[in-house]
């Protein structure tokens, strides 16, 4: 009864928040910590052993057995640390050794002993050994064997943070998607738990390094120590010069220890600041992938193509550079290119708007549509699609993704979009994409007042103010695929919540017609009544638009 009830009952009552039931029975697991229920099983089949084997005829095959359950038993609380209080998983594997040595040493004033039967269970157990030794040679060998021909990780992303944390979601969700890509793809976030074992998947678990370069990953020190043991175990190496990236410099590399003094951690690895030294000049050496303009799908997958091509064919790009930029960028003419992607979007309902200038931020875009796609794809127009520098959303969008980073409202392009989407009454649904983006405060609509005054915004600051404010009356949700936690799991949860809020049709549309003057002329013509009514000037901020766009 308690086996099934902890087995099989417990896991569906806990789904069910089940409290009742969870009362009931909580006198069989709550001594233990969460996820180690399973052990108050073990313990009555423990105490049931030692109640039934004094029963068994002949001194020394209960002696043995008696010792068995107590060893097993100190090993399943070794390993398993059940108990909620860390101390008394020490103190009961310690009992139970004890009591086995006493069993042990007590054993011996025996007069009364079976020499067949001990004879007979030693040497089972000697068999067991020497067969727990050759399949643990047998699984070592077999490992070896496959990584030799084929390591778990295809490519490892070598990336800072901050610099490249959200490119390097988006290569992972690429790669994965591709044929060619038989193995796995290495993401710290997703793939590393221990982080002693860090250096160890690079050198010996790894076909591929792909080094992200971005301005400071040159200055950090587990990346330049994943570099250099990819160098020394001659892991095949590629760079991904990202538009920020700067190859490392002479000077750079006699001053290394002054420009990162923490790199003399990495001595306790095996590598010495030397190493680092002369793998930065290696670097300089190593096939390169430049990347220029702006992110988009299609650059993205010319990256994923080109290291698939390296995987192929070793050897192919040599120690040459190979130059990628944006396709929509090399179009003849801007109204050919604007025409085509109204051919191609015009019915969607749902556009992401994202500050092209920045590329963790288009990156995290990218991210957000690849895994958003499938879960509206059966609603029909719901699959967004990311607007692109100088585009207004088109006729039959309703809602605005906005995918708020650092000076995303500073855009002078962004701020027309989203008057021109407050003036089309869109609904919105606020991003955050940076965990240092700063909320709306009075500070920060005093700064964007005074950027837009400065830098010959399209819009007026007064009315981007208003719809900056009504952008954050809908409750943010967090989308960070750079952050340092930010697993597949977490990243497909909130994507859920996305598609929820998309779907969910309670989003509330942004309008022109309830903003208040905050500029000192604004508000001394308002108090004279020299503003007209709003509604007199939403109608002709809603005509100057239409004139614009």
């Amino acid at each position: 009864m308690a086996s099934y009830v902890v087995i099989v009952e417990l896991p569906k009552r806990m789904q069910k928040a089940d409290v009742a039931f969870l009362r009931t029975w909580s006198f069989l697991y709550y001594r233990y910590r969460p996820g180690a229920a399973v052990f108050s099983v073990i313990l009555l089949v423990r105490n049931v052993a030692l109640v039934i084997v004094p029963v068994i005829p002949g001194g020394a095959i209960k002696v043995l057995l008696i010792i068995l359950v107590l060893c097993v038993s100190s090993l399943v609380t070794s390993f398993m640390l059940p108990w909620r209080i860390l101390e008394c998983n020490y103190m009961e594997a310690s009992l139970l050794a004890g009591m086995a040595v006493l069993i042990s040493m007590g054993s011996l004033f025996m007069e009364d002993v079976d020499v067949d039967s001990v004879m007979q269970v030693c040497l089972a157990l000697f068999i067991a050994m020497i067969l727990l030794i050759f399949g643990v040679f047998l699984q070592g060998f077999t490992k070896y064997l496959r990584a030799k021909h084929r390591k778990p990780f295809q490519y490892f992303l070598c990336h800072q943070k901050s610099g490249a944390g959200a490119f390097a979601r988006l290569l992972k969700c690429e790669l994965i998607r591709m044929n060619a890509v038989k193995g796995k793809v290495f993401v710290d976030c997703d793939d590393l738990q221990d982080l002693t074992k860090l250096f160890g998947y690079v050198g010996f678990d790894t076909e591929h390094l792909i080094i992200l370069g971005t301005k400071d990953i040159l200055t950090r020190k587990w990346c330049m120590g994943e570099v250099t043991t990819g160098r020394l175990h001659k892991v095949k190496t590629v760079v991904v010069a990202l538009p920020d990236y700067e190859p490392p410099s002479e000077t750079l590399v006699q001053e290394y220890q002054v420009h990162v003094p923490d790199v003399m951690e990495l001595a306790a690895h095996g590598i010495s600041v030397a190493a680092v030294q002369e793998t930065l000049r290696w670097m300089r050496e190593l096939p390169t992938i430049e990347l220029l303009g702006t992110l988009d799908s299609k650059l993205t997958k010319a990256v994923c193509k080109e290291l698939v091509v390296m995987h192929v064919s070793p050897g192919s790009m040599g120690k040459d550079s190979v130059q990628l930029s944006n396709e929509a960028e090399d179009e003849l003419h801007e109204e050919t290119r604007l025409v085509n992607r109204k051919a191609q979007y015009n019915g969607s309902k749902v556009a992401i708007l994202v500050d092209y200038k920045n590329m963790e931020a288009v990156a995290t875009a990218l991210v957000l549509q690849l895994m958003v796609s499938p879960l509206l794809i059966s609603s029909g127009g719901m699959v967004p699609y990311i607007l692109t520098a100088n585009e207004e959303a088109m006729p039959t969008v309703q809602i605005i993704v906005v995918i708020c980073s650092q000076g995303f409202f500073g855009n002078p392009d962004i701020a027309r979009v989203l008057v021109s989407s407050a003036a089309r009454s869109l609904t919105v649904l606020p991003i955050i994409a940076e965990d240092g983006f700063r909320f709306p405060t009075k500070d920060f609509y005093d700064e964007v007042l005074a950027t837009a005054e400065t830098s010959s915004m399209p819009v007026q600051p007064s009315h981007l103010a208003a719809v900056i404010k009504q952008v954050f009356q809908e409750i943010a949700v967090g989308f960070n695929p750079q952050g340092y936690s930010a697993s597949v799991q977490d990243l497909e949860v909130k994507a859920r919540t996305i598609a929820f809020r998309l779907l969910g049709g309670k989003l509330r549309p942004m309008s022109l017609q309830d903003y208040q003057p905050t500029s000192p002329e604004e508000l001394e013509a308002n108090s004279l009544g020299l503003l007209p009514p709003a509604s007199m000037s939403t109608e002709a901020d809603e005509q100057t638009f239409s004139s614009r766009l």
